[in-house]
C-alpha cells in the first residue's frame, strides 16, 4: 500500500516538475523579448508550481517515514531496501527520471539568471549613457587654463604656506 502511494506521489512530482520546466523555458523566451507583464505572470505560475511541489514533497516525506520508520527523514533511496523488488525498481526508475528533470530545470534557471543579469547590465549601461557627465570636482585649475604657461618660471605663493 505504501509503495503504491510513494509511486503515485513520485509520478505527480515528475509531472509537476515537467510542467515547471516548461514554464521556465517560456520564461527564457519572455526574458529574451523583455516583456515585463508576461514575466510577472510567468513568475506567478512558477510560484504556484513550487507551492504544489512543496505539498507533494511533504506527502512524499510522510509516506517515506511509513516505509522506513528507522530513519528521521528517509530519502527515496533509503526506502528502496524496504520495498519488494518490483516496487523498488519502479520507484528507482521514477526517482532517476525526476532527478534528470531537476538537473535540466536547474540548468534552465541558471540560464534565466544569466539573461536577467545581462539585461540589468544593459539597462545600467543605457542609463549611464543618458546621464549628463559630472562636472569636475577637483581642487586644481581647469584643464584648459592658460595660467600654467604664464606662470611658468615664477615662484607661486599660496595663502597657506605649509611645508611638509
Amino acid at each position: 500500500m505504501s509503495a503504491t502511494l510513494l509511486i503515485q506521489t513520485l509520478d505527480k512530482l515528475v509531472k509537476l516538475h515537467l510542467s515547471l520546466h516548461e514554464v521556465t523555458k517560456k520564461k527564457t523566451e519572455i526574458i529574451k523579448v523583455g516583456d515585463m507583464e508576461a514575466l510577472e505572470q510567468i513568475m506567478k505560475d512558477e510560484q504556484a508550481h513550487i507551492m504544489s511541489i512543496q505539498k507533494l514533497e511533504e506527502a512524499r516525506m510522510t509516506i517515506s517515514k511509513r516505509i522506513a520508520p528507522h530513519f528521521d527523514n528517509p530519502t527515496v533511496t533509503e526506502c528502496l531496501s524496504f520495498l519488494n523488488q518490483m516496487d523498488a525498481k519502479q520507484v528507482s526508475d521514477i526517482a532517476a527520471h525526476l532527478k534528470n528533470i531537476i538537473i535540466e530545470l536547474k540548468e534552465t534557471n541558471i540560464l534565466n539568471q544569466q539573461l536577467l543579469m545581462q539585461s540589468m547590465q544593459f539597462v545600467n549601461v543605457s542609463l549611464n549613457l543618458l546621464k549628463p557627465a559630472p562636472k569636475s570636482i577637483n581642487y586644481g585649475k581647469p584643464a584648459g587654463s592658460n595660467q600654467n604657461v604664464q606662470n611658468y618660471g615664477k615662484q607661486r605663493t599660496s595663502l597657506l604656506n605649509i611645508k611638509a
